[in-house]
């Protein structure tokens, strides 16, 4: 009895499953997977350890969050650094022993006085050309002027180099002269346009290239004083002074 129900209840069952699903499936091709093993020094367990331990240290080290971004430095990377006695043995101490050659600045310089003053005009050419001066003009002044032998005029580079060629120039004459020989002074010494020596024989006259141009002493000396302009430019006030004195020559006393 108990079988009839069951097999009627299953026969329902199925004709039921049947009519409201259907299932479908597609075969999968079979491939056989084989297990592959790689072998290391240490095992996983060991290895995910180690590297949960090293991400741990990582967070508390201050250049974790630097050594992102820029490159870090390690002592083994740098470069060998010697110590001192390292170094010496290093360099050729016989390089550094070498004494250094002395400059004397007045080499080739004539130091002895000369006959018609502490300078003779060679030696004065060449004490300037030894210190750079430029465009050295010499003009010789005719005995009656009573004045000096030779007139000298040079230019400097600036203000600077006019000073050092005054100073150098006074420096040999210190040198060559004799206990009676006055020391000059240098005119002009502050100036930035024109210095000037007085060395008894020979008048030495220190330009900057502008002034030089504006005061054109060799064109003044080279032709004479009638020909230079700023001499024989008249006076405003001696015209008046003139016409004046020419108007009272004119006059008469009156009749008494």
């Amino acid at each position: 009895m108990l079988s009839r129900v069951s097999n009627s209840l299953f026969c329902v069952g199925k004709g039921l499953f049947k009519s409201s699903y259907t299932c479908s499936c597609r075969i999968v091709q079979y491939e056989t997977f084989s297990k592959k093993r790689s072998f290391c020094s240490k095992s996983i367990r060991e290895k995910l350890r180690d590297n949960e331990a090293e991400k741990e240290e990582s967070k508390h080290n201050p250049t974790y969050t630097v050594s992102q971004k820029y490159k870090v430095f390690k002592d083994e990377d740098s470069p060998v650094i010697f110590d001192v006695d390292e170094e010496r043995h290093k360099i050729n101490l016989a390089e550094l022993n070498i004494e250094e050659e002395e400059f004397d600045p007045y080499a080739g310089i004539n130091l002895t006085r000369g006959i018609t003053g502490v300078y003779e005009i060679e030696d004065l050419i060449e004490v300037l050309k030894k210190d750079n001066a430029q465009d050295v003009f010499v003009v010789s002044v005719p005995p009656e002027y009573a004045y000096v032998d030779y007139l000298v005029i040079v230019s400097a580079k600036s203000a600077r180099h006019m000073t050092a060629l005054a100073t150098f120039v006074r420096k040999v004459y210190k040198l060559k002269r004799h206990p009676g020989d006055v020391i000059p002074k240098i005119e002009g010494e502050n100036s930035k346009d024109w210095v000037a020596l007085d060395l008894g024989n020979i008048a030495l006259h220190i330009f900057s290239k502008k002034t030089r141009q504006i005061f054109d002493l060799e064109s003044l000396w080279a032709v004479g004083a009638k020909y230079d302009d700023h001499v024989n430019r008249r006076d405003p006030q001696s015209e008046v002074f003139e016409k004046y004195d020419a108007f009272l020559k004119g006059l008469q006393p009156a009749d008494g």
